[in-house]
């Protein structure tokens, strides 16, 4: 038979999927994994959907999006990163983030283009990156707090590159970039006249008091190159409604345009519906949640402390990435004998390009997570009596 399109046959399956995967047949296990919160999604969310169905709102909306919600978008985004995007022309709403990632990729990169990435990485960019014909390169942040730098950007810019992706609050480590930061980024980025795609999907779940994580596109001279992802599965508990929506000038969107309505026309009528009264009468969810996670966050970190296993301090998101080094196991064998051993599932830090480290997800109850750590610093101990003997 004629081959398989190359680009896909080399990409490789989402290593957090893989690992929840290989626990579908286990009983009492702790899954600590997906990116998913526990809660359920806002009651005024849920109320509109249902809404939505019984009055018949099932049916395809505008390709771009519902004209509601997209002037719902336009006045969220005019607020939060204080300037306008045009509800007509500038936003495109998705089947979640996640397709975000795939239009942009698709409608900025050639064969043999080039996307700088910050590593560790979601897997998605990577493999979204690959399946372009492009060209996946890694910025190591493990010697830089786990943030890319200008200093590390420019020395991995070619003549090739293209693009550069930032994901800040960052899955999986939660570090942010503050406005120096994002400011020395956007002065290479202008000089070597690249693109940037934000992942701002987790913006509103920051610990400190500024209630947001700033994005670069707010900086001058970056809404012309910048496209935005962000939507409403992680500020409201929504992952399963696949909401999000991208922002972007009309020169770039148009292109992306081309691309959604080919690969999913739009997306559902009733999630964006819902997506509406999340934007609008559940506005204060995020806020609900960062006061949750902020327990559950120190809950997992004192417990790490006590077990001498360093970590990244998360200032957003949900996650938390920990340092295995000292366990003389690479991050996969250590996530499987933690599943096989201890019935508790985290994901490997070589599903983001990272060995040497597992990432914690405490979107859990803190009961969970209480037993959770028990089980870690079991499997830790058992470990260090090995390594000693």
């Amino acid at each position: 038979m004629k081959s398989i399109n190359k680009f896909v046959k080399v990409a490789e399956q989402s290593g957090i999927r893989h690992i929840s995967d290989f626990t579908d047949d286990l009983t009492d296990i702790i899954q600590l994994t997906v990116g998913e919160i526990d809660l359920p999604t806002p009651e005024n969310t849920k109320q509109a959907g249902i809404e939505a169905i019984k009055n018949n709102y099932t049916k395809y909306t505008s390709n771009r999006g519902a004209e509601n919600l997209r002037k719902t978008i336009a006045n969220f985004t005019a607020a939060h990163y204080g300037m306008e995007f045009d509800w007509r022309s500038e936003i495109i709403v998705t089947v979640g983030a996640s397709e975000g990632i795939d239009l942009a990729l698709r409608t900025l990169c050639n064969i043999r283009d080039e996307v700088v990435i910050a590593a560790p990485a979601y897997p998605a960019y990577v493999s979204s990156t690959i399946i372009t014909g492009a060209k996946p390169v890694f910025v190591d942040t493990t010697k830089t707090n786990f943030k890319m730098t200008a200093d590390t950007l420019e020395a991995v810019i070619t003549p090739q590159t293209k693009a550069v992706i930032l994901n800040y609050p960052n899955n999986p480590t939660g570090t942010i970039l503050k406005h120096a930061e994002l400011a020395a980024l956007a002065k290479v980025i202008i000089e070597h006249d690249l693109y940037v795609i934000t992942d701002d999907v987790y913006d509103l779940i920051v610990y400190d008091d500024s209630g947001q994580a700033q994005s670069i596109v707010t900086l001058p001279n970056m809404r012309e190159r910048t496209i935005v992802l962000n939507g409403v599965s992680k500020s409201h508990s929504m992952t399963g409604w696949r909401i999000g929506y991208v922002l972007a000038p009309v020169k770039i969107i148009d292109q992306m345009f081309k691309v959604h309505q080919t690969n999913v026309g739009t997306a559902t009528s009733i999630s964006q519906a819902a997506a509406i009264a999340a934007l609008e009468r559940d506005a204060d969810n995020p806020q609900k949640l960062v006061k949750i996670f902020k327990e559950r966050k120190e809950l997992v970190t004192a417990a790490l402390d006590e077990m001498g296993l360093a970590y990244v301090e998360p200032q957003g998101a949900f996650y938390i990435f920990v340092n295995i080094n000292n366990l003389k196991l690479s991050s996969w064998e250590f996530s499987i004998k933690l599943i096989q051993d201890y019935k508790l599932a985290v994901v490997p830090g070589s599903a983001f390009s990272a060995d040497g480290y597992i990432r914690i997800s405490y979107a859990a109850d803190k009961k969970i997570l209480a037993e959770a750590m028990k089980r870690l610093e079991k499997a830790v101990n058992d470990l260090k009596i090995i390594a000693d003997s």
